[in-house]
C-alpha cells in the first residue's frame, strides 16, 4: 500500500478505483415515505479513507505551521473544539452585554453544505488564494475527476453517475477541504465577528444604538448571503434565526432578511450541542440533556434485573456518561446547591441508583463511594480543569484558534512577595473574561500539588482520586 499511495503522488493521479462512493440512507424522523427524512450516509473505499488520512495529516501540518485556517474557524483542526468555540462566542457577548451595547447573535443555516461545493471554485482557491505547487494542485484536481456515485436502499440500487459538485463526505480530507473553501469568510464581515465550525455559522453584531444594529445587521448579513452564493453555498432562510442579547426586553425587533424572507427572532437557539438563551442561562440545555437521559433510564430499569453491577456500570459510562459532560465547561457549575443544576443532578442519581438497582429514595453519595462515579459538580471541575491545563502549561501550539484562555501566575505580577506568590495560583483581575474568571476560580481552589503537576495524564489521575477523595470525605462528614 505504501508504494501504491506513493506512486499515486509522485504521479500527481488519484486513483479512479479509490473514487466510488455508495450512499446508504439513515432514518431520521416523521414520514417515511418522504426521502427528505433520510439522511444520506457515503460510504467510501477503505484503502481511500486510509490514503486520505495520509494526505491530510501532511496538508494539516502545513496548514498550522504556516498559521493558514482563520482565526474564527474552530472545527476538524488540532488544538480545538466546541467547546472552545462557545467559550469565545459567550465571552464576546457576555462583554457586550456588560457594556450595555445592543447586541444580537445571528445563527445561519446553510441547506447541504458540502454537497454544493464547487470543484473548479475549490481549485482556483487552492491555486490562487493558498499558492500550492502546481503539481500539488494537479493531484487534487485528479482527487474530485472522474469521482462516481450510487446510491443503495433495501429495495433499490441507483445507476452509477459521475459527481459535479461537492465534496465527498466520510474523509479527513473533505472536512479540510470545506476549511479552505470558507477561509477568508471572516473577510466579509470588516465591521462584525463571523465564528464557523465547519458549516456552522454563527455572526456577533454589536454597535450603540438599536437603530445602528439594523442597520449593520442586514449590511452585514447581505455580505455574508452574498458571500456564500459567490461560493455555490446556499444560505436557508426559513431555519435561520437570530437572538437579541442586549436590550433582551426590547420591542422594537430589527426587520432582518435573507433576499425577501425575513428570518425569526427567537429567545433560544441551538449552536454546537448546547441552547444558547438570550438570558445567557443554560436550563434549556439541561432539559435537553435530561431529555435524552429518559429513555437510557427506561433501559436501565429492565437490564439491571438482568445484569451484574460492574456490567451495568459499564453501560453508564457507555451511554449516560457522554450526555453528562458534553459542554458541560459551558453550563455546568460546581456549585451542588445550584437551582438550574438541581434537576440534572436528580437524574444523575436516578441512573447511581438503577446501576445497583435499588430503591428511588436510596442515599446516593455512599454509592458513589462504592463505584467511584463522580457527582456532576466534581465531573464540572475534572473537565474545567483538565481543558485550563493545556492553557496553564502550554506545548508548541500553532495556529491555535482565537481564544479567551490567557493566565498568568500569581507570582509573575510583583516582584515583592505577597500571601498567594507561593502557591502557584493564578492571577485574577476584575476585567477578566465571564469564562476565564469562573475557571480561574476553579483552578485556584485545587491543591497546590495538583496545580503544579505539569503532565497532562498524571495531572488526570490525580486529580480524579482528589474529587473521589472529597466524596469520600464528604461521607465522613455526614456520618
Amino acid at each position: 500500500m505504501t508504494t501504491l499511495f506513493n506512486k499515486a503522488i509522485d504521479d500527481n493521479k488519484y486513483p479512479d478505483s479509490l473514487k466510488l462512493t455508495k450512499v446508504i440512507e439513515l432514518y431520521k424522523s416523521k414520514d417515511k415515505t418522504l426521502p427528505a427524512n433520510y439522511r444520506p450516509i457515503s460510504l467510501l473505499p477503505i484503502i481511500a479513507k486510509v490514503l486520505d488520512i495520509i494526505i491530510n495529516k501532511q496538508l494539516m501540518s502545513h496548514l498550522t505551521t504556516h498559521n493558514i485556517i482563520s482565526p474564527t474557524q474552530y472545527a476538524f483542526r488540532p488544538n480545538s473544539n466546541c467547546k472552545l468555540a462557545l467559550q469565545t462566542i459567550i465571552d464576546k457577548i457576555v462583554k457586550h452585554k456588560t457594556q450595555r451595547k445592543p447586541t444580537l447573535a445571528i445563527y445561519i443555516d446553510l441547506s447541504k453544505a458540502y454537497d454544493t461545493v464547487s470543484h473548479s471554485k475549490l481549485i482556483d482557491k487552492l491555486k490562487n488564494e493558498f499558492n500550492f505547487t502546481p503539481s500539488t494542485v494537479a493531484f487534487f484536481e485528479s482527487y474530485f475527476q472522474n469521482r462516481q456515485q450510487s446510491v443503495h436502499t433495501q429495495y433499490a440500487q441507483s445507476n452509477t453517475q459521475t459527481i459535479t459538485h461537492g465534496i465527498p463526505q466520510g474523509s479527513t480530507l473533505s472536512t479540510t477541504f470545506f476549511l479552505l473553501y470558507i477561509n477568508n469568510i471572516i473577510r466579509t464581515v470588516p465591521n462584525s465577528k463571523v465564528y464557523t465550525y465547519a458549516d456552522d455559522t454563527t455572526l456577533i453584531i454589536t454597535t450603540n444604538t438599536m437603530t445602528e444594529l439594523q442597520t449593520l445587521a442586514q449590511s452585514e448579513l447581505n455580505n455574508l448571503i452574498k458571500y456564500f452564493h459567490k461560493n455555490n453555498l446556499v444560505p436557508n432562510p426559513t431555519k435561520t434565526q437570530y437572538t437579541i442579547f442586549y436590550p433582551r426586553r426590547t420591542t422594537d425587533n430589527p426587520q432582518l432578511k435573507i433576499n425577501d424572507t425575513e428570518i425569526e427572532r427567537t429567545i433560544q437557539a441551538p449552536l454546537l450541542g448546547i441552547m444558547m438563551q438570550d438570558i445567557l442561562k443554560h436550563d434549556q440545555t439541561i432539559t435537553k440533556i435530561i431529555r435524552k437521559l429518559q429513555p437510557i433510564i427506561q433501559k436501565f430499569r429492565y437490564a439491571n434485573k438482568l445484569l451484574p453491577t460492574h456490567i451495568m456500570k459499564q453501560q453508564y459510562y457507555s451511554l449516560a456518561y457522554p450526555h453528562l459532560i458534553g459542554e458541560i465547561e459551558i453550563w455546568g457549575t460546581d456549585q451542588a446547591n445550584n437551582t438550574q443544576l438541581q434537576p440534572l443532578i436528580r437524574t444523575q442519581k436516578k441512573l447511581i441508583r438503577l446501576v445497583k438497582n435499588l430503591p428511588p429514595r436510596t442515599h446516593t453519595l455512599p454509592l458513589k463511594v462504592e463505584l467511584e462515579i463522580l457527582g456532576l459538580p466534581e465531573l464540572y471541575t475534572l473537565r474545567t480543569s483538565i481543558g485550563m491545563h493545556e492553557h496553564v502549561y502550554p506545548q508548541e501550539r500553532k495556529n491555535r484558534p482565537e481564544h479567551n484562555h490567557s493566565y498568568i501566575e500569581t507570582n509573575t505580577v510583583h516582584s515583592y512577595s505577597t500571601r498567594h506568590s507561593q502557591q502557584a495560583t493564578l492571577h485574577q483581575t476584575y476585567d477578566m473574561n465571564h469564562f476565564t474568571k469562573k475557571y480561574t476560580k476553579i483552578w485556584n481552589g485545587l491543591p497546590k500539588e495538583l496545580r503544579e503537576t505539569k503532565e497532562i495524564g498524571p495531572f488526570k489521575r490525580k486529580l480524579t482520586r482528589h474529587l473521589l477523595d472529597k466524596q469520600i470525605r464528604d461521607l465522613n462528614e455526614l456520618d
